[in-house]
């Protein structure tokens, strides 16, 4: 995971402070981990908050808690999630409104979501269908029923070339 993605979770983790409260079930869609020692999830920065912190995914990996059947199929209750998180993913899912619909079926009432992927860059997989403009996440919360919470496109010039190519597209949003 690109070092800015991991910052702008830390970001939107900030900006929902005390909202998300304590003891919550987090579910990280797509953050399967490719190498045993690799991390490519958002844990490190929710383990202070969840009580359950749970990674699906389409392929099965040692970090997979809930492998997904099918696309746009989470193995989950309606309402059971606290809170969604999910970067780097969309990008490669052809059917990116479909995806994040699934997810809020799975969200609790109240619950946020934060979505980041990528606006920019080059291509970086044998499936690459995306790149998310500035109204891309809006329209995809129009479509299931989410209201915006804060939303940004990360143009920092600072950020090594790694990081600053994908120029991240950041959503929150709450059901």
């Amino acid at each position: 995971m690109h070092p800015s993605s991991i910052e702008n979770m830390k970001k939107a983790k900030t900006l929902l402070g005390s909202r998300i409260g304590k003891q919550i079930t987090v579910l990280d869609v797509g953050g399967r981990a490719l190498k045993v020692d690799q991390e490519r999830s958002y844990k490190p920065i929710w383990e202070s908050v969840s009580e359950n912190y749970w990674v699906a995914d389409l392929e099965k990996g040692h970090n997979v808690t809930h492998p997904m059947p099918a696309p746009y199929t989470l193995p989950l209750d309606d309402e059971s999630v606290d809170l969604v998180v999910s970067g780097q993913t969309l990008e490669h899912v052809k059917n990116p409104f479909r995806s994040v619909a699934e997810m809020v079926r799975v969200m609790k009432k109240d619950a946020y979501i934060i979505l980041i992927a990528p606006s920019a860059g080059p291509r970086h997989d044998s499936i690459d269908c995306w790149r998310f403009m500035d109204d891309s996440f809006k329209a995809i919360a129009e479509e299931v029923g989410l209201k915006v919470i804060a939303d940004w496109i990360d143009t920092n010039p600072k950020w090594e070339e790694r990081s600053a190519r994908w120029k991240d597209h950041v959503f929150i949003g709450q059901k």
